[in-house]
């Protein structure tokens, strides 16, 4: 049954309440899993059967479609009234969690994208946990990440700078601090107690990337964080995944790292969020040289070079080589682009040659 989603209007903004739609007794140990689709008809229905197919049984599962333009709805319809399907304009991934949030009633949610899949012991070992410790918001596990075939990774935890500590510690400490150096939190792994989102609100829909680490964050701030060492999903890395846009990725985290310093000072050192902004200004100026967008290039190099003098001077640290290249952003901002290039590929030919010697 196709359930159409009529009132999918723009939210206002994370800190929005969330409303009591259900009763306790409803509720109680009741499971929403939201799955946001956006043209994901090749992959949803196995998304589908991984969720249907789990030893736990108590829940609901809504996918909301994001504007697809493929045969995302007919997928889903073919799964019957086991499913809710709700249908909105394409806003984004933010936007389509929310609209499921508002549409569900269990006391836990989990977030599944669509072109990825869950164990079948996913939902079960969660919930038993999270009735367990009930000072945790926020429980996630590790993934294994594929494409294709292949097995590109077989624990993501593994691979990040905090995912020993995520896997190693019960609770994962300074979680908010460690959070705003690395988002080693996959989405697709995540249960919330839906006490701890009508606390801290929903997510942010003016960003386009990096939605989840803010909420992450925003969580860790109001709750515990805990992490589940099994792999209990797999991610499916591929060309049309959002996290692959860098330049939207870059100006989405400077917008959660500066957001979370005004909401959250305290609760991570100035000279953290100094180098990480310092870092991805600079990148994103980089990004821009090519395409000839000097005067945006030469403002990301001053933020840059800003955060990196004021980290230097917070850490009391010394200046590093790397932030030389955010004051070199300045001048070759001014310099066509085609002397830019020629001056780069002379600097590696020559570092070449000099490697080869």
């Amino acid at each position: 049954m196709i359930v159409p989603f009529a009132s999918a209007t723009r939210s206002e903004g994370a800190n929005q309440p969330l409303g009591p739609l259900f009763t306790e007794t409803e509720a109680k140990s009741l499971v929403s899993v939201i799955i946001p689709a956006h043209n994901s008809a090749k992959f949803v229905a196995e998304a589908l059967n991984g969720v249907l197919g789990q030893t736990y049984r108590r829940f609901e599962v809504i996918v909301v479609d994001d504007g697809s333009v493929d045969d995302t709805r007919g997928v889903v319809e073919g799964f019957g009234e086991q499913i809710r399907y709700l249908y909105q304009d394409n806003r984004g991934p933010a936007a389509a969690r929310n609209t499921g949030i508002r549409s569900s009633k269990g006391e836990f949610v989990c977030f599944l994208d669509a072109d990825d899949a869950w164990t079948l012991n996913k939902l079960e070992m969660q919930v038993r946990f999270m009735e367990e410790h009930s000072d945790v918001g926020l429980l996630f596990a590790d993934a294994t990440e594929l494409e294709e075939l292949t097995v590109l990774k077989p624990s993501i935890l593994a691979t990040m700078q905090f995912g020993a500590d995520a896997l190693a510690q019960r609770p994962v400490t300074q979680a908010f601090r460690k959070l705003i150096v690395e988002n080693f939190v996959p989405t697709s792994t995540v249960m919330i107690r839906r006490s701890c989102l009508a606390q801290t609100g929903l997510f942010d829909e003016e960003l386009q990337n990096a939605e989840d680490r803010e909420m992450w964050l925003r969580l860790a701030a109001a709750s515990t964080v805990a992490c589940l060492p099994q792999v209990l999903a797999k991610k499916r890395s591929h060309g049309a995944n959002i996290s692959s846009r860098t330049e939207r990725a870059l100006r989405s985290r400077i917008k959660v790292w500066d957001k979370a310093r005004r909401e959250f000072p305290g609760l991570a050192p100035p000279a953290v969020y100094h180098q990480m902004l310092a870092g991805a200004y600079q990148e994103l100026g980089y990004l821009l040289l090519p395409r000839r967008e000097g005067s945006e290039a030469r403002r990301c190099g001053v933020e840059s070079l800003g955060n990196a003098l004021r980290h230097v001077f917070a850490a009391r640290a010394g200046f590093s080589y790397r932030w030389w290249l955010s004051i070199a952003l300045v001048p070759l901002s001014l310099v066509p682009w085609p002397f830019v290039r020629s001056l780069w590929l002379a600097r590696n030919y020559v570092l070449g040659k000099a490697r080869s010697i």
